[in-house]
């Protein structure tokens, strides 16, 4: 059997298999969490997550040959009831129908949570605290649709890099001999030291937890291989069986080991919290030992290596990412957001390409689904031009992967957040498009999303929501009263101002009540949390950085400033009152007006009027978002919509350069939809006047081309040229769907034949067909790049 023959068994096998919610994890957490009442919430969270290791369904699907599976379901969403159980009582009617990432629910799972899981947590989560505690401001933003702040009270932590490395060298038996030397130096006579004390106690129940779910697979790839008639399938059984009772517990001997090792980790911490972005990271750098090593003695050749990564590939696509449905719309398709990264420079800053790389590279050539999320660091200056013929090649086959970034520019990023150069050589791409640092770094990489579209609606009303009608940003006047264009935008700073403000009161609130969420499986593998005895989720880590606060909407800002420039002050073609009325009534009977709206200069044409606007207004954003602190560090920007531009731009009215109401919004920093006219230089050039080292948290660009651009040679050429020169003008991040108009829409009328249909969305691929219709239209709308520096690669 040719391997491709089980990835393909095994793809399919995911592709046809219905989300399902999966409340075997929850109703085990009620269990135990009824049983320790009185014990120290560390202790009682420790018990709980053992438990589940102890009693969850243990399953081994057919043909596979890494294990693993954080619930009972092979695609489930995962309910922690501790964090979100009202989530699911308020849609319990609409959970298997809803319009975005819908989940199946099984009858006697419905029963189920109505009589064990909701009598016992309801008043106790940390969603109904949050919704008990949110400032006034920031609820009427968020009300409105101008500010998206729900999601992290929603979901886990996630949106780290867990310490792979340190899981698969060193073994959790290692782990936790330095938490037990840890403990020996305390003194329960001291103040503080009990807690210090009942928190390592906490780690080391998680740990024990976690190999005994190891154990539990051995138990069942036994059993299995005692009952399975195919000599070749029994001997994988009993290799995976060998690989489960030595690993996580123990260091890593194989290359098969150190991919079961880290597997079984992912799904443990993803077990004590559904999350999305628990990113794998430098896969190529902390695995790359181990292909060497067993290609050196033999007992491994490239093929089988592949084949092992490729079954790895599948695993990440199996759990799917359980959410309410509003947090569902910015953030549609199931996105797990597991981010693996190859490339870059080692911490030494030399080329880290190997030959692991390139095996990476084509695990997701050969798997095609949707997860893991793949990104690429590349350095201009380090890594070779076989490596990014590679990546073209990869971008060509129209699978949105992967996400293109600018080695230069993370490193800086990540500098930005108070890490030292030695060790942000080493960063990760993280979620979408953010930045991380493996086993070191916590925070919300993205807490929340405000509206750029909204704010200049709130300059235009002063304050007023047009769909609303109500009051709920700041007055900033009359924008008639303006006699000049700084008064303009000084209006439309104090709006952003006034959201910034709201969003930090949030986050603040947000990070107290979530100093109950605390995660020592997740902390076993950040070494600073076992020295200083402190969770994650207090800050244990050697790095803390403040949460991140997420612009969408970016070239709708930029636009609008635009257009409002030209028109009312340098050219005085459109009074202010005129606009203002244009703008109420949608255009309606001000056809002329919307048409001069929409020949005005446009964002992503290499316009220097337009070009200064977005560098001023994003020094700016970035300036007052890192004017504050949290208790945890800086606080941070980035600006990557996930698919949020969808949704705010429903709540969004008409804005002066000539778009109508309730459309979508601009994705990241992308152009809007069909403005960007003279091709994929000039959209570069634009985007590179923003201030990307400042947005810390990433900067995504996204662009459509056609597959006929990639058909030939000079067509990779000319990509390959693209992508150097994005990085050459300082450019962050780029990603591709190369996929043609028609297709898509084809997709839309018959479904079921496009069901692995992958498309990017924004910073991760998601099937096409599982896309609410929203955002399927916004994706199609798209500017669809023909030539690649004005001239045809046909």
């Amino acid at each position: 059997m040719s391997y491709m023959d089980r990835i393909e068994y095994m793809k399919k096998r995911v592709v046809h298999t219905m989300p399902e919610m999966d409340l075997e994890n929850a109703r085990i957490l009620t269990e135990s969490f009824k049983e320790t009442g009185g014990e120290p919430l560390c202790i009682r969270k420790a018990k709980a997550f053992r438990k589940q290791c102890r009693e969850k369904t243990v399953k081994i699907w057919e043909k596979e040959l890494i294990v693993g599976c954080p619930g009972s379901k092979m695609r489930g969403g995962i309910l922690c009831a501790d964090t979100c159980w009202s989530i699911l009582d308020e849609e319990l009617d609409t959970i298997s129908t809803r319009k975005y990432d819908p989940f199946y629910l099984r009858p006697e799972d419905r029963e189920m949570f109505l009589n064990v899981i909701k009598p016992y947590w309801e008043g106790r989560s940390t969603y109904e605290a949050w919704l008990k505690q949110i400032p006034e401001d920031c609820r009427k933003l968020r009300d409105a649709g101008q500010v998206y702040i729900n999601r992290k009270a929603v979901r886990g932590w996630g949106e780290t890099t867990a310490g792979y490395r340190q899981i698969i060298e060193e073994g959790i038996e290692s782990i936790c001999s330095t938490i037990r030397g840890r403990m020996e130096r305390l003194d329960e006579t001291v103040p503080g030291d009990i807690e210090k004390m009942n928190y390592l106690r906490a780690m080391l129940i998680c740990a024990e937890g976690i190999c005994g779910l190891a154990e539990r697979y051995a138990d069942e790839a036994e059993r299995l291989a005692g009952q399975e008639k195919d000599g070749g399938r029994r001997a994988e059984l009993l290799s995976i069986a060998s690989a489960c009772r030595h690993v996580p517990r123990y260091p890593a001997r194989t290359f098969q080991e150190a991919l079961q090792s880290l597997y079984l980790y992912q799904i443990s911490i993803f077990m004590e919290q559904n999350a999305a972005s628990y990113n794998p990271g430098r896969m190529d750098q902390y695995l790359y030992p181990y292909f060497k090593a067993d290609l050196e003695k033999g007992i491994l050749t490239e093929e089988k290596a592949q084949e092992l990564l490729d079954c790895l590939w599948i695993k990440f696509s199996e759990p799917c990412l359980f959410q309410d449905a509003v947090t569902a719309e910015f953030a549609a398709g199931y996105p797990m957001f597991q981010n693996v990264c190859v490339g870059g420079v080692t911490t030494t800053g030399q080329d880290a390409v190997n030959d692991l790389s390139y095996l990476i590279l084509q695990a997701t050539m050969d798997v095609r689904l949707y997860q893991p999320s793949l990104s690429v660091r590349y350095s201009l200056a380090k890594n070779p031009n076989r490596f990014l013929r590679k990546v073209v090649e990869l971008i060509r086959l129209g699978t949105g992967f992967p996400a293109f970034h600018n080695d230069d520019v993370g490193i800086r990023m990540v500098m930005n957040k108070g890490i030292p150069l030695r060790e942000a050589f080493d960063w990760n791409p993280c979620g979408c498009v953010e930045t991380n640092l493996e086993g070191r770094l916590r925070h919300y990489t993205a807490l929340a999303d405000i509206n750029l579209g909204g704010m200049i609606e709130f300059a235009m009303t002063n304050g007023v929501n047009r769909k609303s009608g109500g009051k709920v940003s700041a007055e900033t006047g009359d924008p008639a009263s303006f006699k000049t264009y700084e008064e303009f935008k000084e209006a439309v700073k104090a709006q952003i101002r006034y959201a910034v403000r709201a969003v930090v009161k949030g986050s603040h609130v947000i990070d107290d009540v979530c100093m109950d969420r605390i995660v020592p499986a997740l902390s076993l593998s950040f070494r600073e949390c076992i020295e200083k005895c402190k969770d994650y989720a207090w800050g244990g880590a050697k790095y803390n950085s403040g949460n991140g606060i997420i612009l969408i909407g970016a070239a709708d800002l930029i636009n609008s400033m635009a257009a409002v420039k030209k028109l009312v002050y340098d050219t005085g073609e459109v009074p202010m009152e005129t606009l203002v009325k244009a703008l109420d009534a949608d255009f309606a009977g001000f056809e002329e007006v919307q048409k001069l709206c929409q020949d005005a200069p446009k964002y992503g044409n290499d316009d220097e009027t337009v070009d200064a606007i977005a560098g001023e207004m994003f020094t700016f954003i970035a300036d007052e978002i890192e004017g504050y602190r949290s208790k945890f560090g800086t606080m941070t920007p980035g600006i990557l919509p996930v698919s949020g531009n969808t949704p705010f731009g429903l709540e969004v009215g008409a804005l002066p350069y000539g778009r109508n109401a309730w459309r979508p919004l601009a994705d990241g920093v992308s152009p809007n939809g069909g403005t960007d006219v003279n091709g994929p230089g000039a959209v570069l050039k634009s985007v590179s006047r923003l201030p990307h080292d400042r947005f810390v948290q990433g900067t995504l660009l996204n662009m459509k081309v056609e597959p006929e651009m990639l058909n030939s040679e000079n067509g990779i050429t000319q990509m390959m040229a693209l992508l150097k020169s994005m990085c050459s003008l300082g450019v962050f991040h780029v990603q591709f769907n190369v996929i043609n108009r028609e297709t898509l829409l084809e997709a839309q009328k018959t479904p079921d034949d496009y069901r692995g249909l992958l498309v990017r969305v924004a910073g991760y691929t998601a099937y096409f067909t599982e896309l609410g219709r929203d955002v399927q239209d916004e994706i199609i709308g798209r500017t669809e790049q023909k030539a690649l520096y004005g001239c045809s690669c046909g």
